[in-house]
């Protein structure tokens, strides 16, 4: 069992050059989604396509849709390079910017701040090949191998 644990945790620290669904088990993030990450010069690198779905009753991507993917891409990068079991998010803060739009390729990175024994502080944003939609950080708690 430990194996398959081990396999699992590493396989979400190591998504590849291509683009692949992030956590395929995670029940809440696939019917969300799919979101969808890859490695690209170093980073990692996020994006969906926005579907009605994903949108209000206005038309627009769902503010709330968009936090859960922020909130994704953050937890995600603030694993990378450790062997963390994972983290898990103590504060998120979300400035909106701009809007996303039904068939629109909507994107995210994260950079970690710094990264301390017990504590992971993270800056993101999502966007467009256009525009800034949401500007975000968060502080993360990491789960430590035991």
């Amino acid at each position: 069992m430990m194996d398959k644990d081990a396999d699992y945790f590493e396989a979400k620290r190591n998504p590849g050059e291509r683009y692949r669904v992030f956590d395929p088990k995670d029940p809440h993030e696939t019917n969300t989604g799919p979101f969808y990450w890859r490695m690209r010069d170093d980073q990692l690198r996020f994006a969906f396509k926005a579907e009605e779905k994903h949108c209000n009753s206005g038309g627009i991507v769902h503010g709330g849709l968009l936090m859960t993917f922020a909130d994704l891409m953050m937890c995600a990068g603030g694993t990378v390079g450790t062997t963390d079991r994972g983290v898990f998010t103590v504060s998120f803060n979300a400035e909106f910017m701009a809007s996303g739009n039904r068939d629109e390729i909507i994107k995210a990175r994260s950079v970690v701040i710094r990264r301390t024994g017990q504590m992971v502080f993270m800056r993101g944003e999502i966007y467009t090949d256009e525009r800034v939609i949401l500007n975000c950080s968060a502080v993360l708690r990491r789960m430590r191998q035991s």
